[in-house]
């Protein structure tokens, strides 16, 4: 899954569109933290200094831009379903800052993605050998499947 394509999905449901420059900021954001696989960093010296370098901008633009789109997240009475279903529950009234927007973001997308890889998986993936006959059994292998689907979802 393409994690910046995602995070502008979301954006889009939030009522944000492109022609706030922080959008694209945003979706760059989150696609540096899942290649770089950390959710910890000095935002200010690595995050916003490696976006201003693709964007050719500055890092101070480029945290002011993604906090004007925070902002107008929360400003719309409209989006506190969708900030209540991706946002920790003392977010709702208070608008997070730029790192809490953007770890709570991507942890939304990353949930997603491993829900949707449980849901992707299949029966056929199963071979399971029966432990009565020693050989490979649709009864087992269906019970196997109900309980890793009841564990995983």
């Amino acid at each position: 899954m393409e994690y910046d394509k995602r995070a502008l999905d979301i954006l889009k449901q939030l009522r944000i569109t492109n022609l706030y420059k922080g959008c694209d900021y945003i979706a760059s954001s989150i696609a540096f933290i899942h290649e770089n696989n950390t959710t910890y960093m000095p935002v200010t010296k690595i995050l916003y200094v490696d976006i201003a370098r693709q964007y050719n901008t500055s890092s101070k633009c480029v945290e002011k831009d993604i906090r004007k789109v925070i902002e107008a997240i929360w400003r719309h009475e409209k989006n506190k379903p969708i900030i209540s279903s991706i946002f920790d529950t003392h977010f709702i009234n208070k608008r997070p800052s730029n790192m809490e927007f953007l770890l709570s973001l991507y942890r939304h997308i990353e949930a997603a993605e491993y829900t949707e890889q449980v849901y992707n998986f299949h029966k056929d993936n199963i071979q399971y050998t029966c432990p009565l006959n020693n050989k490979q059994c649709g009864f087992c292998n269906d019970i196997l499947y109900d309980i890793i689907r009841k564990i995983y979802t």
